[in-house]
């Protein structure tokens, strides 16, 4: 992609796909905006009943060392390990199932 003088390209939504596609293309030298129809998180009022469960696999890892080292870092001092999911079958009985290779 051949970056024009004053153009910058435009991401509709600042998730988790958005924020990290900017990042890579700040790195390549493009201008970005960022939309997004929600306000900030950080400064307006909780929206009741939106929550945000987080599964970071190997892959996502990587992609945030990519993008940046620092936000790598930032991010496993505040995860918590996952060693598997627990399965609910359609009796509502519970069985584990283990993350494995």
């Amino acid at each position: 992609m051949k970056k024009e003088s004053g153009s910058t390209v435009i991401i509709v939504g600042a998730g988790l796909v958005g924020s990290l596609l900017s990042i890579y293309l700040v790195k390549k030298g493009l201008s970005v905006e960022i939309l997004e129809k929600r306000s900030d998180p950080r400064t307006a009022k909780l929206q009741e009943g939106r929550s945000i469960n987080l599964a970071l696999s190997h892959r996502g890892l990587r992609a945030l060392k990519e993008a940046s080292e620092n936000l790598h870092d930032e991010v496993l001092k505040e995860a918590v390990p996952m060693y598997g999911r627990q399965m609910h079958d359609e009796e509502s009985n519970l069985s584990f199932q283990a993350y494995g290779a």
